[in-house]
């Protein structure tokens, strides 16, 4: 029941991409969307698993999000009520073919996690880490170098 309900929100927060009108709204919807797939990684994986997965995404996610909204200039938001009302319907019409999907087992999911537990890998997690932090501060030193904004603006 859980994963049904999972996949109708992630259905109907896929078909609000096609409505989003403004960036925020759209970086929220994303926002949104690597929320719920971190939850069912969460209930079906392991809660570990599903904290880097979203931390990975959301990281990835704000740098290209700040980026695009620095360059878009600002917009009125618009609603559509009948646009809004042909998603729900749709969303209601692929729930009722997502029922049916078989969900796996536990130990199904298990396997490919034991490796990331041995001793054997964890240098090479470290070292993973460290490039990350390493990247980290190479970004920071160039965005420091210069202290303007992205885009100048003319009024």
């Amino acid at each position: 029941m859980t994963l049904t309900m999972y996949t109708l929100m992630m259905i109907t927060s896929t078909f609000m991409l096609c409505l989003a009108p403004t960036p925020i709204i759209l970086g929220v919807n994303i926002l949104l969307m690597s929320l719920l797939l971190s939850m069912v990684f969460a209930s079906f994986i392991s809660s570990w698993f599903a904290f880097l997965v979203f931390l990975i995404y959301v990281g990835g996610m704000l740098v290209m999000f700040a980026y695009f909204l620095a360059l878009t200039p600002n917009q009125q938001m618009s609603y559509s009520s009948i646009l809004y009302s042909m998603v729900v319907m749709s969303t209601f019409s692929t729930l009722s073919y997502c029922i049916n999907i078989k969900v796996p087992t536990m130990s199904e999911f298990s396997q490919g996690n034991t490796l990331l537990y041995l001793k054997s890998t964890a240098p090479f997690l470290i070292m993973l880490a460290m490039v990350l932090l390493f990247t980290m501060i190479i970004v920071v030193k160039f965005t420091s170098l210069s202290k303007r904004r992205l885009r100048p603006f003319m009024f």
